[in-house]
């Protein structure tokens, strides 16, 4: 597992089977987006998996700046390209972070299926029955 802290918030990035799961905390600002963005790209980039999924843990986030937008939708062009299958987004029950969730992927995610979470176990059981978690 990797770690990543910044005054204002941090970011995990680890990994089970096909998926690559991102924990930020705090506000994202952009040496976090484009820090994490640049190992998920080496994560998939050295698995060399031609289908794979992200879980996305929202549940400490504290959004972002806005200065980030086009390189967050970047990159979800960039992953959906290169095999994202799917994406697990946990978000508690923050309707806010759906709202903003949403805008950052608005146009990117045409092939990339989406869904949101209140936990990380029902993600994690979601990403099993599409055979791409592994414990």
């Amino acid at each position: 597992m990797k770690i990543i802290n910044v005054p204002d918030g941090s970011y995990s990035l680890d990994s089970k089977g096909r998926t690559v799961i991102l924990t930020l905390v705090g506000v994202v600002d952009m040496e976090i987006a484009l820090r994490s963005m640049l190992d998920i790209k080496i994560w998939v980039t050295e698995k060399k998996y031609e289908h794979w999924a992200s879980l996305v843990d929202l549940s400490r986030w504290g959004l972002h700046p806005p200065e980030i937008v086009d390189y967050i939708q970047e990159f979800h062009e960039w992953a959906q390209k290169n095999g994202q299958l799917a994406e697990a987004a946990v978000v508690n029950k923050s309707v806010l972070k759906v709202m903003a969730r949403n805008k950052l992927i608005q146009g990117a995610r045409k092939s990339v299926h989406q869904e949101y979470f209140e936990n990380k176990a029902e993600a994690i059981e979601w990403l099993q029955h599409l055979s791409l978690f592994d414990e």
